[in-house]
C-alpha cells in the first residue's frame, strides 16, 4: 500500500469514527462538530479517490472552523459539566489528525505538480484545524472534571 492509499484509508475511516463519536459526545453542539469533521473526512477521501482515478482535484477549503469555533462560543457551562463521556476519546482523535496532516504534508512535498501540492497541503492544514478544535473542546470538557488524567 503506497502512501496515498494509506491516507485515503486514514480519511475514511476518520469519516466513520467521527460519526461515532457524533453519537456518543452527549451535547448537542460537540454532536455538530463531530459530523463536520466527518464531512471534512468524507471530502478528503473524494478528493484522493478522483486523484487516485487519474483526474485533476481542487479542494475547497472546509468551513469546518469558523462553524465550530461559533459553536463552542455558546456552549454553557451548565452543558459542558453534565459531560461525562470519555475524554479519551480525543486524545485518540488527536493523534489520528496528527498522524494523518504529517502524512498529507509528506505527500505535498513529493507532489509532482503544484495543484497536487496545494491539494495536500489543504488536507494537512484541515487535520491540523481539527486538531486544535479536538483539543479546545477537551480542555472545555476537562474544566469541569476532577477525575481527568
Amino acid at each position: 500500500m503506497d502512501s496515498r492509499d494509506m491516507v485515503l484509508r486514514k480519511e475514511g475511516d476518520g469519516s466513520g469514527y467521527y460519526e461515532r463519536c457524533s453519537a456518543e459526545a452527549g451535547i448537542a453542539g460537540l454532536s455538530s462538530i463531530f459530523r463536520m469533521f466527518s464531512e471534512d473526512e468524507l471530502r478528503h477521501a473524494g478528493a484522493l479517490r478522483a486523484l487516485r482515478d487519474g483526474g485533476r482535484v481542487d479542494l475547497r477549503q472546509s468551513a469546518t472552523l469558523q462553524g465550530a469555533r461559533s459553536i463552542l462560543r455558546r456552549l454553557s457551562a451548565e452543558e459542558l459539566g453534565r459531560y461525562r463521556g470519555d475524554l479519551g476519546l480525543y486524545l485518540n482523535a488527536m493523534q489520528f489528525e496528527a498522524l494523518s496532516a504529517r502524512a498529507c504534508a509528506d505527500l505535498a512535498r513529493e507532489a509532482l505538480h503544484p495543484w497536487e501540492r496545494e491539494l495536500f497541503q489543504t488536507m494537512a492544514e484541515e487535520d491540523e484545524m481539527h486538531f486544535t478544535l479536538l483539543e479546545e473542546m477537551r480542555e472545555l470538557l476537562k474544566d469541569g472534571r476532577d477525575d481527568v488524567y
